[in-house]
């Protein structure tokens, strides 16, 4: 069951945030760590109304945000279209829920809220260390869009888009 999130969620969240960071770190990829995402990121996307949970069996299994609000480079991305965009973020499953299709259903689910808002563009982004995501991205037909490396982080941002109809539509 998809819904929005509550603040006992939160705990859950950060969980499974940490959980998926020891496992994501351990394959070499740093995207997450100890700064990034932090608790305050979760509680922003849950004041704004922003956050959403996958709820099985009664666990919080995942979580992410869909918000109107990009992330502070965004402007600076070759985007195709310059329309208002819904974007996803923050994106984690719990490990022990994973091969469930809990991403797709989150994704979708994006679509949702996005066509609810009149909005039919989406923005997202991963480090090119990061396949899991990359192949949820290509599996929900997002076109990749730039790549951009991150110093701080030694790898490359890799940022997508996916146009839910067309211009002319």
């Amino acid at each position: 069951m998809l819904r929005k999130a509550m603040q006992s969620d939160i705990d859950d969240i950060m969980a499974m945030v940490k959980s998926s960071t020891n496992i994501m770190n351990e394959r070499g990829n740093f995207q997450w760590d100890e700064t990034y995402p932090l608790q305050s990121h979760y509680q922003s996307d849950l004041d704004q109304g922003d956050l959403y949970v996958y709820q099985q069996d009664g666990e919080v299994v995942g979580a992410t945000a869909i918000s109107e609000q990009e992330h502070s480079e965004y402007p600076t991305i070759s985007w195709s279209l310059p329309d208002q965009a819904i974007t996803i973020k923050r994106l984690v499953v719990d490990p022990n829920a994973r091969g469930k299709g809990i991403p797709d259903a989150l994704f979708t689910h994006a679509e949702e809220v996005a066509r609810q808002k009149g909005i039919f563009y989406i923005k997202t982004d991963t480090f090119s260390n990061n396949p899991a995501a990359q192949k949820l991205f290509s599996r929900m037909n997002y076109q990749f869009v730039e790549k951009r490396y991150v110093e701080e982080k030694k790898d490359s941002l890799l940022y997508f888009e996916k146009k839910l109809r067309t211009m002319h539509a």
